[in-house]
């Protein structure tokens, strides 16, 4: 029987404080994977978990449009075409930016029918548990992650050990490793995809702006459209 493929939709949140290279190929990696139709690019406005000396929203807003420019070009290059949004719901939201809020928005603004998936790398999984009403989120989205070079993943399927009882009782039947799940239902699912590892963080390329890292080797982890903003506007230098 041949099954209709869902409309299928995939948020990608974060500070992007600054987005970076990782961003964009686990954009363009899930893309392929769970056949995306429609990436949402989400900036948060006031993530409540980060301190409180992150780049203004404005600057934040600006960095994320030269790199879904960059990631534009790149679907073309490749021949994929996932239509990629920006979304400046969180950043016109007031007070902290939670995922759950989220979630519930966009779950309400597509329906009950879209094939929805929150993206992320595997440190914001290992910190799932810190996310405002985490165990809400498979009510609303499947979640699906994506590997770093030390994480093993493989294990990490024991997100749902015994020694993690809270994950566990969350997380626990709705592991997988077959994105076809996630393209046939709506939500409730959580992929673990080892194929694609990044290996860059924001906080670690602020650092590498604080300490004078040389542009070559920021170069090959920020977009050059990004690089060029921040360099314009002075973003990253101690004072």
């Amino acid at each position: 029987m041949d099954i209709k493929k869902r409309k299928a939709i995939g948020i990608l949140g974060g500070t992007f404080d600054p987005p970076h290279w990782g961003h964009l190929r686990l954009a363009e990696h899930f893309s392929r994977v769970l056949q995306l139709d429609h990436i949402i690019w989400m900036p948060a406005g006031q993530p409540w978990q980060k301190s409180s000396d992150i780049t203004p929203a404005k600057h934040r807003l600006a960095m994320s449009e030269y790199a879904i420019e960059t990631l534009h070009d790149l679907f073309v290059d490749h021949h994929i075409y996932t239509k990629i949004e920006i979304s400046t719901l969180e950043m016109a939201r007031e007070g902290p930016s939670y995922a759950i809020d989220t979630a519930k928005e966009i779950r309400a603004l597509y329906g009950p029918d879209v094939s929805i998936t929150w993206l992320m790398g595997a440190d914001s999984w290992a910190n799932i548990k810190t996310w405002h009403q985490w165990p809400e989120l498979p009510k609303y989205v499947h979640l699906a992650v994506a590997s770093r070079p030390e994480t093993d993943l493989g294990n990490s399927l024991n997100v749902v050990s015994n020694s993690n009882e809270a994950t566990h009782a969350v997380f626990g039947d709705k592991q997988t490793q077959d994105p076809q799940l996630l393209q046939l239902n709506p939500l409730g699912h959580v992929l673990f995809d080892q194929s694609l590892q990044i290996n860059l963080s924001s906080s670690a390329l602020r650092d590498s702006f604080y300490n004078n890292t040389s542009w070559d080797e920021l170069a090959d982890a920020i977009p050059p459209l990004v690089l060029d903003y921040i360099e314009a506007n002075g973003l990253y230098r101690n004072e």
